[in-house]
C-alpha cells in the first residue's frame, strides 16, 4: 500500500476543511431561509389578527349580533395562537441561524490559523534546506580543492570559468591568471583537438597527453572530458579533468630500459557539476524545487566520487566510516553497506586497525595533509596490500575535528615491480661477476697451457738452435750466421709468449695483491712514459684475500690505468694502497683533464661501468672525484670477506666532485 506524504495529508486536511466549509456555508444559508420565512409567517399572522381586531370593532361600534361578535372571538383566538405558534420558530430558527454562523466563522477561522501555521513551517523548511544545499555546496568544493585531478570548466567560447587548485599546480600558473583565459592560452591547438571537448566536438575518453607547463617544463597527464549542455540541451561549455602521470611515464621508460613493464593503469571518469537555481512560483514549489536541487547536486557529487579511480572515504570525528566510493570497494574487497557507520573492527586484523587509528589521531591532531603508506587487507582477494594513504582533516566552527577525507592509491604491484627490477639487477650482476671469474680461470689456464706447453717447446727449440750456432761458428760461418737470426727471432717470440702470459694471467699475481700492482705500474710506465707513484698503506690484508678478490682488484686497476691512458691525457699517476684486516682502500688519482662533461652518457664509454659492476659485486662501493683540468681521483672500498652489500656500520663514502 502506498503511503501517503506530508504534503499529501496537508493537502487532505485541506481539502476536509473546505468541503466542511461549504458544507456549513450551504446549511447556513438554509438556515437564513427559514428564519426569513418564518419572519414573513409570523408577519402574515400578525396582519391577519390586526385585520380581525379591526372587523371586531367594526361590528362593535355598529351594534351587531352577539353571534357574529363570538365568532370573531374565536377566529383572533385562533390566529393568537397561530401567532404565538410562528413567533417561537421564529425564535428558534433564529437560534439555529446564529449557531450556523458561528460554527462557519469558526471552521474559517481554523482553517485561516492552519494555512499561517503550514505557511510558516514552509518557510523554516525552505530556510533549513537551502542551509543543507550550501553545505553540501561547501563540501564539494572542499574535496573538489583536495583531490589529485586538476580540474577546469569552460563557457561555450573556450574560456576558462573555473579551476581547483590541483590544476594550477598540473598548468604552473596562479589561480588569477587562469581565469577568464582562453583554454588555447596554456595549450596548444593540436593538443586541444585531442583533449578539448569544445574541439572534438564531443566527450573525450581517458587518454594520454603530452603538455607543456608554463614554466616550459614538458609533462604528461591523463586527461577526460564532457561537454555541458543547458536545461535546453544547447552546449554551454566544457568540463576536462586532468590527472598528472608524468612520474608513471618515467617510470615506464626506466622500466622499458630494464625491460620490465609498470602496470599502474589509472581509469578516469569525469562527470559535469551544475547547480541549479531556480525561481518558484510559491512557497510549496519553491521547496521541492530546492529539494530537487540538493538531490541532484549531491547526485552529481556522489558520481564524480564514485567514478574517480582513486580509492576515497570519508570518517568521522571517531573514525567511522561515513562515505566509501566504488573504486575504495575494490580496494578493501567490502561494501560500503557493510561498513557504514563503523569503525572497520571485525573487517581488517586488529595490528591494522591500530594503525589506521593511530594515523587518523595523527592526522586530526596535526590539521594538515598526512601521506603515508599503510597495509590494507582486502577481503576478496584475502591478502594484504599496501596503499599509499592522503588523510586531510577537517574541522567545525568550535575547532573540533568534523570529517577526515581520505585518499588511497595502491602501490602492492608497483613495489612488486621495483624489487622485481631489483633482484633482476642484483641477478645481472652477479652474472657478471660470474661471467668475470670464469673468464680470469679461464685466462689463468690458458696461460699455464701456453707456458707449460709453448714455453717448454720454445726453450727446447732455443736450447737446439744454441747447440747449432754453437758449433757452426767456426765451420760454417755463413750457416752460423742465419742460426744467430733464427735465435734472435726465437727470443723475441719467447718475450711475445711472457707478454701474452702476463697479459692473460701475471705470474706476480701468485704473489699478492701489492706486489702484482707495482709490477702493473712499471709495465704502464714502460708502455706510456707516465711515471707513477705508489703508497702502500697498510698491508697486513695482503695474504688474507683470496684468488676471486685478488683478481678482481687488479683487473679494476688495470681497466683504471687503461682508462688513463686512453682519455686523461696526464702525465702522472698515483695508487695507495690500504689493506687492513676488515676493508680494501684503494685510490687511482691522475692529473689529467678529468671527466669531461657528456662523458658518462657516451655509448661506447663502459670502462667505469664495468668497474662499477666488479666493484658491486664484491660488496664495495666507488667514489668518483672529477674536476675538470684538476684530473680524476677513483676511491674503492670494500670488505675483505665479500657480502652483496657493505653490513651496518660500515664506513661510507660520500660521493665528491
Amino acid at each position: 500500500m502506498r503511503k501517503w506524504s506530508v504534503e499529501s495529508w496537508s493537502l487532505a486536511g485541506v481539502a476536509a476543511i473546505l468541503v466542511l466549509l461549504s458544507a456549513l456555508g450551504a446549511l447556513t444559508c438554509r438556515e437564513m431561509m427559514q428564519a426569513r420565512t418564518a419572519a414573513t409567517a409570523v408577519d402574515t399572522a400578525h396582519e391577519r389578527l390586526i385585520q380581525l381586531e379591526q372587523r371586531r370593532s367594526g361590528y362593535l361600534r355598529a351594534g351587531g349580533a352577539a353571534a357574529a361578535e363570538a365568532g370573531i372571538d374565536a377566529l383572533i383566538g385562533a390566529e393568537q395562537a397561530v401567532l404565538a405558534r410562528a413567533k417561537l420558530a421564529a425564535a428558534q430558527q433564529n437560534t439555529r441561524e446564529r449557531m450556523a454562523l458561528g460554527a462557519l466563522l469558526v471552521t474559517m477561522l481554523a482553517l485561516l490559523s492552519f494555512i499561517l501555521l503550514r505557511v510558516r513551517s514552509l518557510t523554516l523548511s525552505r530556510q533549513s534546506t537551502h542551509a543543507q544545499l550550501q553545505g553540501s555546496e561547501a563540501r564539494y568544493r572542499e574535496i573538489v580543492d583536495t583531490m589529485q585531478e586538476g580540474i577546469w570548466i569552460t563557457d561555450a567560447g573556450g574560456r576558462i570559468v573555473f579551476a581547483n587548485r590541483r590544476m594550477t599546480e598540473l598548468i604552473g600558473c596562479a589561480l588569477p591568471d587562469l581565469i577568464g583565459q582562453p583554454v588555447n592560452a596554456f595549450m596548444p591547438e593540436v593538443a586541444l583537438q585531442c583533449c578539448c571537448p569544445l574541439y572534438r566536438g564531443g566527450d573525450v575518453s581517458p587518454r594520454d597527453q603530452q603538455y607543456q607547463r608554463a614554466d616550459g617544463k614538458t609533462a604528461w597527464a591523463l586527461v577526460a572530458g564532457r561537454l555541458r549542455c543547458d536545461a535546453d540541451g544547447a552546449v554551454c561549455g566544457a568540463l576536462v579533468m586532468m590527472t598528472d602521470i608524468t612520474e608513471r611515464k618515467l617510470a615506464e621508460q626506466a622500466l622499458g630500459i630494464a625491460h620490465t613493464e609498470l602496470e599502474n593503469r589509472i581509469r578516469l571518469r569525469t562527470a559535469e557539476l551544475v547547480d541549479a537555481n531556480l525561481l518558484l512560483r510559491d512557497e510549496i514549489d519553491e521547496r521541492e524545487a530546492a529539494q530537487r536541487a540538493l538531490a541532484h547536486s549531491e547526485k552529481r557529487l556522489q558520481e564524480i566520487i564514485s567514478m574517480m579511480p582513486l580509492a576515497l572515504f570519508l570518517k568521522d570525528a571517531e573514525s567511522r566510516i561515513v562515505l566509501m566510493n566504488e573504486a575504495c570497494e575494490q580496494q578493501w574487497g567490502m561494501r560500503f553497506a557493510d561498513l557504514q557507520g563503523k569503525g572497520g573492527h571485525g573487517f581488517f586484523p586488529p595490528e591494522q586497525m591500530d594503525g589506521f587509528l593511530a594515523d587518523d589521531r595523527a592526522a586530526f591532531a596535526s590539521g594538515r595533509l598526512q601521506v603515508g603508506e599503510e597495509l590494507v587487507w582486502n577481503a576478496l582477494l584475502q591478502e594484504s596490500r599496501l596503499v599509499q594513504c592522503y588523510k586531510k582533516p577537517l574541522y567545525d566552527d568550535a575547532g573540533q575535528p568534523m570529517l577526515l577525507i581520505a585518499m588511497s592509491v595502491d602501490i602492492t604491484n608497483r613495489k612488486r615491480d621495483e624489487e622485481a627490477l631489483q633482484q633482476s639487477l642484483l641477478q645481472l650482476r652477479e652474472l657478471s661477476d660470474h661471467q668475470q671469474t670464469i673468464k680470469e680461470e679461464e685466462r689463468k689456464r690458458i696461460a699455464l697451457d701456453i707456458h707449460d706447453d709453448l714455453g717448454q717447446n720454445l726453450m727446447a727449440l732455443k736450447i737446439d738452435v744454441s747447440m747449432l750456432h754453437a758449433r757452426t761458428g767456426g765451420t760454417h760461418p755463413r750457416l752460423n750466421q742465419q742460426v744467430g737470426r733464427a735465435l734472435e727471432t726465437i727470443d723475441t717470440t719467447i718475450k711475445s709468449v711472457r707478454a701474452i702470459i702476463n697479459d692473460l694471467h701475471p705470474s706476480t699475481l701468485e704473489l699478492g695483491l701489492c706486489a702484482a700492482v707495482e709490477w702493473l705500474l712499471k709495465q704502464f710506465e714502460r708502455r706510456s712514459a707516465i711515471r707513477y707513484e705508489l703508497f702502500i698503506l697498510d698491508d697486513s690484508a695482503n695474504a688474507t684475500l683470496d684468488n676471486r678478490q685478488t683478481a678482481a682488484i687488479f683487473r679494476v686497476i688495470q681497466e683504471s690505468l687503461a682508462n688513463i691512458l686512453r682519455h686523461a691525457a696526464a702525465s702522472a699517476v698515483e695508487v695507495s694502497l690500504n689493506l687492513n684486516a676488515q676493508w680494501v682502500t684503494i685510490v687511482i688519482a691522475d692529473n689529467g683533464i678529468g671527466i669531461q662533461p657528456g662523458d658518462h652518457g657516451k655509448a661506447a664509454s663502459y670502462g667505469l661501468k664495468s668497474i662499477t659492476e666488479r666493484i658491486s659485486a664484491l660488496g664495495g662501493e666507488l667514489v668518483i672525484d672529477s674536476r675538470k683540468d684538476s684530473g680524476t681521483a677513483l676511491t674503492i672500498l670494500m670488505p675483505v670477506v665479500a657480502t652483496a652489500a657493505p653490513p651496518p656500520g660500515a664506513p661510507r663514502l660520500s660521493q665528491a666532485g
